[in-house]
């Protein structure tokens, strides 16, 4: 199976196109700390840990943007690793119901677009909401039960 390469928009606080390498062996967007800083994506406070191609294990800080690709757009996590080449993972394929046909060199559509489930804004939301209602797991200290019913 060959490579090839696609424009992608990602977008947050600014807008910038790149083109990316289609890499079905990775899970993510991956852009560099530059770049990321340039759009200013909004950092969630996960982190991850990635197998690089040559083995070797690093970990990598999630952001959200929205990002599209031949006319789709949805939400996408976004790793900030050190890389040569911008990186579009299957997530965001997913997401945006596209696959890659390595025959071509093209993506194809196979599915509704993502970008109607979610929005960027929808999603903090509700990150916050959750936040406030008792925290996620490992994330934030929950609020406390004044015994008062919900309104």
């Amino acid at each position: 199976m060959g490579y090839f390469y696609i424009d992608l928009v990602v977008r947050e606080r600014a807008s910038k196109n790149v083109r990316a390498l289609v890499e079905t062996g990775s899970a993510y967007i991956v852009l560099d700390p530059k770049t990321i800083s340039e759009i200013g994506l909004l950092e969630t406070p996960f982190n991850v840990e990635l197998t690089l191609a040559d083995k070797r294990r690093v970990r990598a800080k999630l952001y959200l943007a929205e990002v599209e690709a031949e006319g789709r757009r949805g939400p996408a996590f976004v790793a900030e690793l050190d890389v040569p080449t911008p990186i579009l993972g299957t997530y965001s394929l997913e997401t945006l119901g596209l696959k890659p046909n390595p025959v071509t060199g093209k993506l194809e559509v196979i599915g509704p677009e993502g970008g109607y489930l979610l929005r960027i804004e929808e999603v903090l939301a509700t990150f916050e909401e959750l936040m406030d209602e008792g925290g996620c797991v490992g994330y934030g200290e929950p609020k406390k039960n004044t015994g008062e019913a919900n309104t």
